[in-house]
Parts: structure tokens; sequence; C-alpha cells
């Protein structure tokens, strides 16, 4: 089988990611199932227009996710990528996933959580069960951080120079030790570990002078973002 040109992926998926935009402003109705396969005259001159309206960098960072997500599910060419987007349009469940996260998508420069989002909306569509829900959460999680989260949870993998001799396993964080180690996040280490904690990615002890630790969920996040590409 002869593989889809990068060129007419990029503007398929970003068709797709223009008609899903399109559907949320009420410019488009019915015809939304069919944004990843043929669309009508009508349905082409309204998702034009907003195509207009909506920054280059913002539809190539959506369309970008969602040929990662395509590249997961293993469709490369065409017949497979326009049968990835159908079953992503199969249901109002997975419906909804995708729009979620090709709208996260639009605005997030990082490129690791990008590309996690699109493996995430790889894994949902390929399950029938309920994994389309605990990829929302997930999702929605994403959405929830931003670098500097994501920067303080990496800091944590690590042990704090107080406990560098301790051969224990055990690496818990008080706030001063994130000072120490990373003074850019000194000033904002209380907030950021108050969000971490609230998705349930640290826990902490002794809450007269708190320690915190990554959870196991919040170490299995951080390896749902490792990518060994640097173009972040």
């Amino acid at each position: 089988m002869m593989l889809m040109p990068q060129d007419t992926r990029t503007q398929l998926a970003i068709r797709t990611v223009v008609a899903i935009g399109s559907a949320s402003l009420g410019l488009a109705g019915p015809e939304l199932a069919a944004a990843g396969t043929a669309l009508s005259p009508a349905l082409e001159a309204a998702l034009g227009r907003v195509y207009e309206r909506l920054s280059g960098s913002r539809r190539q960072r959506a369309a970008e996710t969602l040929t990662d997500a395509a590249d997961a599910a293993g469709a490369q060419t065409d017949e497979e990528f326009r049968a990835f987007i159908e079953q992503a349009l199969s249901s109002p469940e997975r419906q909804e996933l995708l729009a979620r996260v090709l709208l996260i998508a639009q605005d997030t420069a990082m490129r690791d959580k990008r590309r996690a989002l699109g493996r995430a909306l790889a894994s949902a569509i390929a399950d029938n069960g309920t994994l389309v829900d605990e990829e929302l959460v997930f999702i929605r999680i994403i959405d929830d951080l931003d670098p500097f989260h994501i920067r303080l949870m990496r800091l944590m993998t690590g042990r704090p120079a107080r406990l560098a001799s301790l051969q224990a396993d055990a690496r818990p964080w008080m706030l001063a030790d994130v000072a120490e180690a990373d003074p850019g996040l000194a000033s904002v280490g209380w907030s950021l570990m108050t969000a971490l904690q609230r998705h349930g990615l640290v826990w902490s002890t002794n809450m007269a002078d708190p320690e915190y630790s990554l959870s196991q969920y919040g170490k299995a996040f951080l390896d749902r973002l490792a990518d060994e590409s640097a173009d972040n």
C-alpha cells in the first residue's frame, strides 16, 4: 500500500480540526461526521471562513496532534487515515474526546504534551470499553497543567540535596528543597504543589511542615509525557 503524503495528511487533519471547531461555533451541522471524508460545498465554504480566522500556529498544533494520534494508531495510508477519523467520530463519547483533544492542543505550546494528547486519543479510539472516560480524565489534567507543573514533577523524580547521602529510595521534597534546587520555582512552589495534589499526582505527609512525593499515578503520568524527541 502507498503511504499517504505528509502534506495530504496535514490538510486532511486541518480540515477535521476546522470542522470540529466550526461545529462548536454552530457553523456545522449533521455533516460533521463526514469531515474526514467528503465535505459538502456549503460546509466547505463555512469551514473556509473559520479556517481563515484561526491562527496558523493553532491550526498547525491541532493538526499535528491529530496526525500524532493517527501515527500511534498505525494509520499511514490514505484509507487508514480517513478510517481513523471516521472511527474517532463514531460515537458521542469519542467525538467529545476528539474535540477536547484538538481544542486543548491548539493552545498547548509544549510538544510533549501534544504528543501525549495524540497517544491518549489513539488509545481511546482503539478501545471498545471504558477507556474513553479514563482518557478524558487524563486530557483534563494535561489541560490544567502548565510547563512549571511538569518542570516541578520532573525535578521530584530526583532526590533533594538534603537527602543526597541516604541510600533509601524515599525522596520527599519540602518547599525549601524545591527553592534550593530550582530557584525559578521558589515563589510558586506551594501553588504548583496544590494543583498537583488536587489531581493526585503528588501526596504529602507532615501537615505542619509538608513533605511531598510523586504518587504512583504521578510517575505514570510523567511516563506518558516522556518522549525522546527534543523539539518541545
